[in-house]
């Protein structure tokens, strides 16, 4: 059993952790500021501990006695605000600025480890080839702020660092998910790619199973997707058929770290954990989200 401190615990991949965490037999705690993120971690088994993720000192207290540390902040704009790039201030902030503060805190407070959350559409356009972990990533969009999280978490802290790039999370409670569903009720696509683009996805439930396994893989670099990504034309499909119609109207192509082409594989994660999706989330939720 392990002491675990997770910062962004209160989200929708974080309380998810919580509950695979303390299912694994590891004592959990949740840094928050608010009343209802205390009494959410609490209704989870999880103790809660004030602190101020901005502030290094704040978060030493918090950590103190930690054997690994997670950081899952993010602040993810809601779909219709996601194309004004001002509407990301906050999680690029969180991702910079958060992200050191945790990483020093952390190396200060002893624990062993610093499990760092990141995405996979930091890869360059991969047309079909399949994209590890040594793939070339590029900056742009919202992908600059996640790797230099990645570097704060490599760089300002000397114990094991684990990075996890995850695929789109996919749930029902997901922003984007229920944004997509609502679009190809009336009929029309949100892929930002050509059809024939991969797409990396994840169910955030199996998102979340990732985080324990986290914990005993050596230092490095994971992605946390599908074991077999979709292409936009097979997501389309999937939700056109969940929504009873013949298929989806395609928009215009558009620019971005979204509409490359990211045939992302987690072979690396699954093969030193033991950890794989149960669901390829991109196709299979549709149907279960609706009924």
């Amino acid at each position: 059993m392990s002491e675990i401190v997770l910062t962004g615990s209160t989200g929708v991949l974080g309380r998810r952790a919580v509950s695979e965490l303390l299912a694994a037999g590891h004592r959990v705690t949740g840094v928050t500021r608010s009343a209802p993120g205390r009494e959410r971690l609490e209704s989870l088994g999880a103790r809660a501990v004030d602190g101020d993720v901005f502030d290094e000192a704040s978060l030493r207290d918090a950590f103190d006695g930690a054997d690994a540390v997670v950081n899952l902040l993010t602040h993810i704009p809601t779909p219709d605000r996601m194309a004004d790039p001002s509407a990301w201030a906050e999680n690029d902030r969180l991702r910079i600025e958060a992200s050191a503060a945790i990483a020093r805190a952390v190396q200060a407070a002893g624990a062993r480890r610093l499990v760092q959350e990141s995405i996979a559409f930091v890869y360059t356009e991969g047309g079909e080839t399949w994209l590890d972990e040594d793939a070339p990533v590029t900056g742009g969009g919202v992908t600059s702020s996640s790797l230099t999280a990645e570097r704060n978490a490599r760089e300002l802290f000397d114990g094991d660092t684990v990075v996890l790039r995850f695929g789109l999370f996919m749930g029902p409670d997901s922003g984007s998910t229920l944004a997509t569903l609502q679009a190809a009720h009336a009929g029309t696509s949100t892929a930002a790619g050509p059809p024939g683009a991969y797409r990396p996805t994840i169910w955030l439930d199996d998102a979340a199973a990732a985080i324990p396994a986290a914990l005993s893989i050596p230092a490095g670099t994971y992605n946390v997707v599908d074991a077999d990504p979709p292409t936009n034309a097979e997501i389309d499909a999937a939700l056109a058929a969940a929504v009873g119609r013949d298929a989806l109207r395609r928009q215009a192509p558009r620019d971005g770290p979204m509409a490359r082409s990211q045939r992302v594989s987690s072979r690396r994660l699954r093969e030193a954990s033991g950890w794989t999706p149960r669901l390829r989330a991109g196709t299979e939720i549709w149907s279960q989200i609706t009924r």
